[in-house]
C-alpha cells in the first residue's frame, strides 16, 4: 500500500566503499599483495584508501601474446608500461630503487615486499582515481596516476581516456508478449525456404 503520510524523502548520498572517481588528494596505500587467482593466474593488487575509508584498488596481471599483443617486442612493451606504473607507486616511497626481474612472479613477489612495510609509514598521496567501462572505480592506468602530497605542483592530469564521469546507459526493456518473439529478430530459427536441409 502506498500512502503520502508514510512515504519517506531520503537526502543523503550513499557513495558505497569507493573512492569517488577524480584526483584524490590525502591517499594512503593500504596493502600490497601478490595473489593467486582460482584459474592459478598470478597478479598484483595494491589498494589504496583515503581518509574516510573508501578504496581504490590496482590490479596488474600477467601480459601474455593475444590479438593485440602478437610479438615479442609487442609484449615487452607491454611489460615496460606495466612495470612503469607499478613504479610510480615504489618511487612515491623509495625514489632510488632499481631491480630486474625474470618473470612475472619474481617481480610481483619484489614489489609486496618492497611496498608492504611502506603501509605503516602513512604517507600521504595523489591518486587518480576513473571509471571503466562498467561503471567500475580503478587506478587510472593513464599517464602519472600517483605523487606525494608534499609535491608542491602536481603532474597528475587527466587524460582523454580517463573518464571522471559516471555512463549513463539506458536499460533495454524486453517484450513480454509471446508472439512478438515469433517475428523478433534475434529469434535463431529460420524461417520460409532457409530451414531446407538442402
Amino acid at each position: 500500500m502506498y500512502s503520502t503520510s508514510t512515504a519517506v524523502t531520503n537526502n543523503n548520498e550513499s557513495n558505497g566503499s569507493y573512492m569517488p572517481a577524480g584526483i584524490n588528494e590525502n591517499v594512503f596505500l593500504k596493502s600490497v599483495e601478490a595473489k593467486k587467482s582460482p584459474n592459478g593466474h598470478d597478479f598484483l593488487e595494491i589498494t589504496f584508501e583515503n581518509s574516510e575509508g573508501k578504496t581504490a584498488t590496482m590490479t596488474e596481471w600477467k601480459n601474455e601474446k593475444s590479438m593485440w599483443v602478437k610479438t615479442d617486442e609487442d609484449l615487452q612493451r607491454r611489460d615496460n608500461l606495466q612495470f612503469g606504473r607499478i613504479m610510480q607507486v615504489i618511487n612515491c616511497y623509495l625514489p632510488n630503487v632499481e631491480g630486474e626481474f625474470n618473470t612475472f612472479k619474481e617481480m610481483i613477489d619484489w614489489v609486496q615486499a618492497t611496498l608492504s612495510p611502506m603501509v605503516a609509514t602513512k604517507k600521504a598521496l595523489r591518486l587518480k582515481v576513473v571509471y571503466d567501462k562498467n561503471n567500475y572505480t580503478q587506478v587510472s592506468k593513464n599517464g602519472i596516476f600517483v605523487e606525494p602530497m608534499d609535491k608542491a605542483e602536481t603532474e597528475i592530469k587527466k587524460f582523454s581516456r580517463d573518464s571522471f564521469e559516471r555512463q549513463v546507459v539506458a536499460d533495454v526493456e524486453k517484450s513480454t508478449d509471446p508472439l512478438a518473439s515469433a517475428t523478433n529478430a534475434d529469434s535463431t530459427q529460420a524461417s520460409g525456404s532457409d530451414d531446407l536441409p538442402f
